[in-house]
C-alpha cells in the first residue's frame, strides 16, 4: 500500500492535484487547512470567512475518503442551483484537471452523483421537496449550512444511522449565533489560528486586536511587532476547550495573500454583517435577527376574545399545529394529528375560515375545502413575481387557493407583535409553546442575483410549526377585509370591548359553549 493510499497530504503532493483552475494545489499558503485534511474526527465543524479554499479542500478529500475509506456520502448546498454550479465549476473540472482523481470516477458519473471506486459521492441541495435523498450514507457534508434548510439538514443525520462511522462535516458563512454552524461551534474545541511575533509572544490572530490600522500591518496584539506574512502562515492551531467535536474558526486575517489594508478596507467598505461573516468568520447579530420573548410579552391581555369572525391558521403535517384568532388577536393553539378536530373547529365557530398550508399534506386539507366550500384555503409560500403582492387569493380555476410571500409575510407578523397589534389573550404560562416556535428563526440578510439587497427567515430546529400557523391566520385577516390588501387589524384597545371570565391556564378552558373534544390534551 502506498503512502498517498493512507494519507491524503501525501496524495496531493505525489500526484501533483491541481485545482479547478488548473493551478497546483498550494498547501504552502493554505498551511490552516493541512490540519483537517488529516482529520478524521467524528463530527467536524468550521465557521469560516469566504474564499479561504475551505471548499476546494473538502472536494479533494470527500473524492479521496470516498475512494480510499470505502465509504459513501452525501454532499449537500442550499439549492439545486448551488449543487449544479459547484458540480460542473468546481467538482468536474478538478477531477478534468487530475487523471489521479478520474482514473477513479466509473460509470454513474452525473451532476448528481459520482461513483468513485465501488462507492458513491451524492450532491443535494436541500431546499427542494425531493432534497432528504433516501441512501445510507457514512459521511455527510454539510457545505454553506447556514444558507440551507435547517430542517433537511437535520433530516439527513437520519441517513447515517446504520453507518459504524457516522462522519459529519460542517461548514459555512456563520450568519448569527446559537444556528447553523455556530451552534455546533459553540459545543466544539473551538481551535483558533496562533501565531508568534519575533519576540516569541504567541496570540491568537483576531480582528481589531491583530492590525495597526494607521501603519496598514498586521501585528502581534502583545508587543506591537509587525507580523510577515511568513509569521501569519506558520501558526498553529490551539484547542480552547475539551471537546469531542473538532472546530475550525478560518478568517481572512489567516490568509497570507490578503494583506492589513485590504481588511481595513472592507472594515470601512462593507456592511458589519458582510464583514462580520465573510471577512472575520464570525456571525452577526443585528437589531431584529432573532425573535425574542419580549416581541410578546407585550401583547399579553386579559380582555377576553369575543371569538366573533374566527380565522384559524394551521401548519399541516403529521401533526397539525393550530392557532386561533380574530380581529381582536390570538386567543387558542393546539396541535392534534386528527383531521377531524380541524373540521370540528370550522364547526364550532360560525362563518370562520381556515387557512392551511398546501404541503406537505395534499389530502387532508383538499378533503376539507370540499366539505368547506368557500372557508377552506390552501397557501402556498412563493413570491408573486408579476404583481409582487404580498398576499394574492386565487380567482376561477384557482378559487380556494392564496400565494403568499414567505419571508415578507413573516417579517410582517414579527413587525406587528413588536408594534402590539397582536393581542395574546393570557400570559407567558398560556403562549410559552407558541413562542418558542418563534424563538428558532432567525434572519439572513442577502443579496439576490442581480445583487439588491434581500432576507429570509430560517429556522434553527426546524420547530417553527405555531410560527407558521400564526402566518396562516394573518393571511385570513387579509380576507376578512376584502380588497387583496394586508391590513393592519383594528387598535386592540379599541376593537376588545366584549369581556367574560376568563382562566389563563395554559389550555383555554372548557366552556358549556364548547364541545368536550376543546378540553383534551391534542398533542
Amino acid at each position: 500500500m502506498k503512502l498517498s493510499d493512507i494519507s491524503l497530504p501525501a496524495f496531493i503532493q505525489e500526484y501533483g492535484i491541481t485545482t479547478e483552475t488548473g493551478a497546483r494545489y498550494d498547501m504552502k499558503s493554505h498551511l490552516f487547512l493541512y490540519d483537517f485534511l488529516c482529520d478524521w474526527s467524528q463530527i467536524i465543524v468550521c465557521k469560516k470567512a469566504a474564499q479561504v479554499g475551505f471548499s476546494t479542500a473538502a472536494i479533494l478529500k470527500s473524492l479521496w475518503a470516498v475512494k480510499n475509506k470505502g465509504i459513501d456520502a452525501i454532499y449537500t448546498l442550499p439549492t439545486d442551483g448551488d449543487v449544479n454550479e459547484f458540480v460542473s465549476s468546481k467538482v468536474n473540472r478538478m477531477i478534468q484537471n487530475n487523471p489521479a482523481l478520474g482514473e477513479v470516477i466509473k460509470d454513474k458519473d452525473s451532476v448528481e452523483q459520482k461513483r468513485v471506486g465501488n462507492n458513491v459521492i451524492f450532491y443535494r441541495g436541500t431546499w427542494t421537496e425531493r432534497a432528504a435523498l433516501m441512501v445510507s450514507s457514512d459521511l455527510n457534508i454539510y457545505d454553506e449550512e447556514d444558507r440551507s434548510k435547517q430542517e433537511t439538514v437535520q433530516q439527513y443525520a437520519s441517513r447515517l444511522q446504520h453507518s459504524k462511522r457516522k462522519w459529519e462535516w460542517h461548514f459555512s458563512n456563520p450568519s448569527v449565533g446559537g444556528t447553523g454552524v455556530s451552534r455546533l461551534w459553540d459545543q466544539s474545541d473551538a481551535k483558533e489560528w496562533f501565531v508568534r511575533c519575533k519576540n516569541g509572544h504567541e496570540t491568537e490572530l483576531k480582528w481589531p486586536d491583530s492590525i495597526d490600522r494607521d501603519y496598514e500591518i498586521f501585528v502581534c496584539s502583545v508587543c506591537n511587532e509587525e507580523l510577515s506574512a511568513e509569521e501569519r502562515r506558520k501558526g498553529r492551531w490551539i484547542k480552547g476547550r475539551a471537546s469531542g467535536i473538532s472546530g475550525y474558526h478560518i478568517s481572512l486575517l489567516q490568509a497570507p495573500w490578503v494583506s492589513a489594508r485590504e481588511i481595513i478596507g472592507y472594515a470601512n467598505t462593507k456592511s458589519p454583517e458582510y464583514f462580520q461573516n465573510f471577512v472575520l468568520g464570525e456571525p452577526y447579530i443585528s437589531s431584529g435577527a432573532t425573535v425574542t420573548p419580549d416581541l410578546f410579552s407585550r401583547n399579553f391581555t386579559d380582555k377576553v376574545n369575543n371569538q366573533e369572525k374566527v380565522i384559524i391558521g394551521c401548519d399541516s403535517g403529521i401533526k397539525k399545529h393550530y392557532v386561533c384568532g380574530n380581529n381582536q388577536g390570538l386567543f387558542y393553539y393546539g396541535v392534534t394529528e386528527d383531521w377531524e378536530d380541524i373540521a370540528r373547529l370550522l364547526n364550532r365557530f360560525e362563518a370562520s375560515i381556515l387557512v392551511v398550508d398546501a404541503m406537505p399534506d395534499i389530502t387532508g386539507p383538499r378533503m376539507l375545502r370540499e366539505r368547506f366550500p368557500g372557508r377552506v384555503f390552501l397557501n402556498h409560500y412563493n413570491k408573486d413575481r408579476k404583481t409582487m403582492q404580498l398576499i394574492r387569493w386565487g380567482e376561477d380555476k384557482e378559487l380556494g387557493n392564496v400565494l403568499s410571500d414567505r419571508n415578507r409575510l413573516i417579517q410582517l407578523v414579527i413587525d406587528e407583535f413588536s408594534e402590539k397589534r397582536i393581542p395574546l389573550q393570557g400570559n407567558m404560562d398560556d403562549w410559552g409553546e407558541f413562542i418558542s416556535h418563534w424563538r428558532t428563526l432567525y434572519r439572513v440578510d442577502d443579496v439576490d442575483m442581480a445583487g439588491n439587497p434581500t432576507f429570509r427567515w430560517e429556522t434553527s430546529t426546524g420547530m417553527d410549526h405555531w410560527a407558521h400557523a400564526c402566518c396562516y391566520w394573518r393571511i385570513g385577516m387579509d380576507r376578512f377585509k376584502g380588497g387583496g390588501k394586508i391590513v393592519s387589524p383594528i387598535d386592540p384597545l379599541k376593537a376588545m370591548e366584549v369581556q367574560r371570565p376568563f382562566n389563563t391556564s395554559k389550555i383555554i378552558q372548557a366552556s358549556k359553549e364548547m364541545p368536550v373534544w376543546w378540553n383534551r390534551e391534542l398533542d
